[in-house]
């Protein structure tokens, strides 16, 4: 018998997160508990869900949370099951209930068997019926982002979530002076978990919908995966900590910077990160008043010259010194801390320069954009990341502990998915979103919304902003004029753009785009062995309009486009998966009321 399974048989209740707003989120839950599971669940409605609360199956409690309507959970029947892996890979299970007859020889000393620690898990026995309550590890990590936001200290941030897991794990309700458990098992949304909440970053992969992708389409439990966009590290982040090796690429240097950073802070970094993090705050204020002389310092006048041109033109003088003075004195006290600890500061810093200033590019091919300066300090948005960092290290340490993990290893490299620097037939699996088609609203010049942050810490030069541009994947100045290598699809895209007279600006940036991907997806197939999968995330459709009367004037089919390119590069469509996104937004763009469908191409090497 398998290690970690116990035999038969088996009825889990498998309840569903209360905040899965989607049915493209059912559909790979669905999926996910199939492929852990290797049977199909039966849906429960709520209910379903009341009737197992009625005969004692489930807790009262258990429906207190579920989601509002449809599917709330899923029961299945299996001879065997390996408890463990579900605890390490589930991402839309709240909660797991099983039950099986004490005849199958299940006792309350079984537990170590099951593979789970025991501070996720409870053994229930009764007369004829062992029964388990068990909460997966992605459910924990999610609570934990809640309450490190609202917490006042990493301790306090740790007892909350202690207190929540307990509460769960014995079927009861947050009462009085549970208030951080309430909000942690009704959050809304929960994707700042594993330090995805570390830096604001536009378009960042969902974690759920990460781990569904590995725990679906990966070929066995630790395939080594690869992201060539890499982004912010969503991929790398949630592989590692299911025990995937995985390596990513990216061109940007702020996206290496962040991703190697989450990774690393995983792992748990050497030295007393979390001291560090305390102390920079008083170091801060000493800095402000004078009273350190003895740091080897910037002066504000160099990170004045940080600000690119075409952010001087548009940011008044008055907040140009300001913002000169807050980086200043920022880098200043990041400059005393050990290496090991600079990264996460420095991406602290980022974070609070992306958040002050808001960008919003027209989709006009010209380059034009708007430009919101956000209210407060960036020294003060700097202080803020800071507690919070202290206070994410604070559960991920405790989390890590209690869940006896150790991470996978995990690098981020500098480098171009065009040319990916590694050997042939190195990947099992690649899960991956590559820039947006540069054709649709808004998907241009992405790099100038980060250009601060980058001159700041002094990853590209100030003058060098818009030759970077134009290196990137999907930048709307790239041209490429043969296009002859192109299939049937693209090519009609780009031919119908350039006749168009508003689109035809943009229509060489959109060839180049489909060349560039292209070469993307022979370096995947490259480094891809024989049979294996990549999972690529892209829009489903790009829809063209008339500004001012919001008349569609042509709706592009992405995901066929992308899938005969994927054909044209070696690379078998297995099949396609359309989900919903929420990202309505009345003020973003016309016809932004639309419903928005990203795919998912399931590609296979041959």
């Amino acid at each position: 018998m398998p290690k970690h399974s116990v035999q038969p048989p088996w009825t889990l209740i498998l309840k569903l997160r209360g905040n899965i707003q989607l049915e493209g989120d059912l559909q790979l839950a669905e999926l996910e508990v199939a492929k852990l599971l290797g049977s199909q669940p039966e849906p429960l409605d709520k209910s379903g869900m009341e009737a197992l609360a009625a005969d004692g199956t489930m807790c009262a409690e258990d429906v207190t949370h579920c989601r509002a309507n449809g599917v709330v959970g899923y029961r299945v029947r299996v001879e065997q099951v390996d408890v463990g892996r579900l605890f390490r890979r589930l991402s839309f299970v709240e909660l797991v209930v099983g039950t099986a007859p004490v005849s199958s020889g299940l006792s309350r000393s079984l537990v170590h068997e099951l593979g789970v620690p025991s501070a996720f898990i409870r053994l229930q026995d009764s007369a004829d019926t062992c029964r388990f309550r068990m909460v997966p590890l992605n459910t924990v990590a999610e609570w934990s982002d809640i309450v490190a936001k609202r917490a006042g200290c990493a301790s306090d941030a740790v007892k909350a979530l202690e207190q929540t897991l307990g509460l769960a794990l014995e079927g009861k309700s947050p009462g009085r002076g549970c208030a951080l458990s309430e909000r942690a098992m009704s959050a809304k949304l929960t994707t700042g978990h594993l330090f995805h909440g570390l830096h604001v970053y536009k378009a960042k992969f969902f974690p759920r919908m990460v781990r569904a992708l590995l725990n679906v389409y990966a070929p066995y439990a630790d395939a080594c995966v690869l992201d060539p966009y890499v982004g912010s590290g969503t991929a790398l982040t949630e592989a590692c900590v299911m025990g995937m090796p995985s390596a990513g690429v990216d061109i940007d240097p702020l996206s290496a910077l962040i991703a190697s950073t989450k990774i690393k802070l995983t792992h748990g970094l050497e030295g007393s990160l979390l001291n560090h993090v305390l102390e920079l705050r008083g170091q801060l204020e000493r800095l402000e008043t004078g009273q350190l002389s003895l740091f080897r310092v910037a002066e504000p006048q160099a990170a004045y010259g940080m600000i690119p041109s075409f952010l001087t033109r548009r940011i008044p003088s008055e907040t140009r010194e300001e913002v000169a003075n807050d980086i200043s004195l920022a880098l200043r006290a990041i400059q005393v801390n050990p290496n090991c600890c600079g990264a996460p500061l420095r991406v602290a810093l980022s974070d609070a320069i992306s958040r002050k200033f808001k960008f919003r590019f027209l989709g006009l091919g010209y380059g034009r954009f708007s430009l919101n300066i956000m209210p407060g300090r960036i020294l003060e948005m700097f202080r803020r990341n800071l507690d919070y960092l202290a206070k994410s290290i604070g559960v991920w340490q405790w989390l890590r502990e209690a869940a006896n993990l150790t991470p996978a290893p995990s690098a981020v490299e500098l480098g171009d998915a065009r040319a990916l620097p590694f050997s042939p037939e190195t990947f099992d699996m690649v899960v991956t979103s590559p820039p947006y088609l540069p054709a649709s609203s808004g998907r241009e010049n992405y790099l100038k919304s980060k250009a601060l942050a980058m001159t700041a810490l002094n990853l590209i030069g100030p003058d060098d902003v818009d030759a970077y541009e134009r290196t990137q994947v999907g930048s709307v100045h790239r041209t490429h004029d043969d296009l002859t290598a192109l299939p049937q699809k693209a090519r009609e895209v780009v031919e119908w753009m350039a006749s168009d007279e508003v689109r035809q600006v943009k229509a060489a940036a959109t060839g180049s785009y489909f060349v560039d991907l292209a070469q993307s997806l022979r370096e995947i197939r490259r480094v891809l062995r024989p049979g294996g999968c990549c999972a690529m995330v892209i829009a489903r459709q790009h829809t063209f309009y008339r500004y001012k009367s919001r008349e569609v004037v042509r709706i592009i089919d992405n995901a066929g486009t992308i899938s005969e390119l994927a054909a044209f590069c070696g690379l078998d469509t297995e099949h396609t998966l359309h989900i919903e996104l929420n990202k309505q937004n009345t003020v973003a763009r016309p016809r932004s009321l639309d419903a928005y469908y990203e795919s998912i191409l399931v590609l296979r090497r041959p």
